[in-house]
């Protein structure tokens, strides 16, 4: 994603919300600008679009919607490789776009936004969880059982009734995002998911069954979902770096890659310097090395499903 404007303007974080699109592409034409040696004077009246100094300065400064014909000329006039006018114009495109998530800012924010808009701009995700089932995989009895603890441990009864409210708005925001993977250019997604995870039956049998099943169902069918049971004696060999990590690869290029180190009900971190990444990488495909294939997994996944047929679903 953008690697030649990351590396012009010497950042290393990728544009994953359009803000931050907007704003790599005002200091790649800042930067294009100072190169030449040139004031914002120089500019102004010489491309079109371009009437004044203060409209030069919102669109180095995101301040102002970006238009595309504008952004297109202002880097032709700095004598840009066409490479570069090739990204700035993906990255006007991906500022002007508008997340499905947006329309629930009271229950998502903006270190979930920020994640919702990685998931969207990658070409893969690899997740590894040993607390839960991963998000994009939960049915809504199994997130509900997840969100009903910490919504519900309050005191104030008030407070617990209003969060039944965000419960129901978490539940279908999770419901939407999910669908990113039922679409025609949807990512790659690889979940790995420790052993211990499936004894663990939150919301009671039939919840945890019908989540085994739709994991299975997943497993089995869904050619771009890949999931793999870590065993436990696979730790054996030395425990995951993080509980809950997932690494993300942008669609053009290997620069613009990340990981998020989820945080059990508290905002999670970023990783975006290459060694951290890399560390973190070799980290993921060691432990996919030492899951079973995708065969043992399904037996796996029956095994536990079995446990739970018999007896109460309370």
């Amino acid at each position: 994603m953008a690697g030649h404007v990351l590396a012009l303007v010497g950042g290393e974080e990728p544009p994953s919300t359009p803000n931050a699109a907007a704003r790599l592409v005002g200091a790649a034409l800042q930067h294009l600008r100072t190169e030449k040696r040139l004031n914002q004077a120089d500019v102004v009246g010489k491309v079109q679009g371009i009437k004044s100094g203060s409209t030069l300065s919102r669109y180095e400064n995101a301040g102002t919607k970006l238009d595309e014909y504008t952004v297109v000329a202002l880097c032709r006039f700095y004598g840009a490789p066409e490479i570069i006018v090739e990204e700035s114009v993906l990255l006007v495109r991906q500022s002007l776009q508008q997340g499905w998530w947006a329309g629930y800012s009271d229950v998502v924010p903006e270190f979930l936004a920020h994640l919702f808009a990685l998931e969207a701009s990658s070409k893969v995700i690899r997740t590894y969880q040993q607390i839960n089932i991963p998000g994009m995989l939960q049915t809504a009895g199994y997130a509900r059982a997840v969100m009903h603890g910490f919504y519900q441990a309050h005191a104030d009864e008030k407070v617990r009734r209003a969060n039944e409210q965000t419960v129901r708005r978490r539940l279908h925001v999770r419901q939407q995002r999910q669908h990113l993977l039922d679409q025609d250019d949807a990512p790659i997604y690889e979940a790995l998911i420790a052993e211990s995870v499936l004894t663990q039956a939150l919301g009671g049998r039939g919840p945890m069954r019908e989540q085994l099943r739709q994991l299975y169902n997943v497993a089995e069918n869904k050619p771009n979902v890949h999931i793999r049971i870590l065993p436990s004696q696979a730790l054996e060999l030395g425990g995951a770096l993080h509980p809950a990590m997932t690494l993300f690869k942008p669609h053009h290029s290997d620069v613009g890659r990340m990981v998020y180190l989820e945080n059990h009900n508290r905002n999670g971190d970023y990783l975006v310097k290459t060694d951290e990444v890399e560390r973190y990488q070799a980290a993921l495909d060691d432990l996919w090395l030492r899951s079973g294939s995708k065969g043992e997994t399904l037996t796996l996944l029956g095994q536990y499903i079995d446990r739970l047929v018999d007896g109460s679903d309370e």
